[in-house]
């Protein structure tokens, strides 16, 4: 399955409420964020496929480096893969993966 990512690109009211409750007005809102368009996440320049279904992505500086890496969790097998981001924040960079271990074992979640 292909991972698609979503940047958030803005928070700006969304939704507005007026309620009377017991008499008394209120009024409520609500700031969601907006969302620029999907886009497919590329290693080697090539669109990211992870083995099995319903892939569980997830950005984060793994490695204290100051840029964020992509953990990515896989129904199959349940383990998880760590992409190293050899490029910025702004533009990422992935190119190969390795499963992260502990103790030299690769670690594995429940899946399914």
């Amino acid at each position: 399955m292909q991972v698609i990512l979503f940047r958030r690109t803005e928070v700006r009211m969304r939704s507005l409420a007026v309620l009377m409750v017991l008499g008394v007005v209120a009024v409520c809102y609500s700031d969601l964020p907006l969302f620029a368009a999907p886009f497919y996440v590329q290693a080697n320049g090539v669109d990211l496929v992870v083995d099995g279904s319903i892939p569980d992505p997830f950005v984060v500086d793994w490695d204290y480096d100051g840029v964020k890496d992509l953990i990515i969790g896989q129904f199959s097998g349940g383990k998880i893969r760590f992409y190293k981001n050899s490029g910025t924040n702004a533009e990422p960079v992935f190119t190969t993966y390795e499963f992260l271990k502990a103790d030299g074992v690769d670690i594995t979640m429940a899946y399914g």
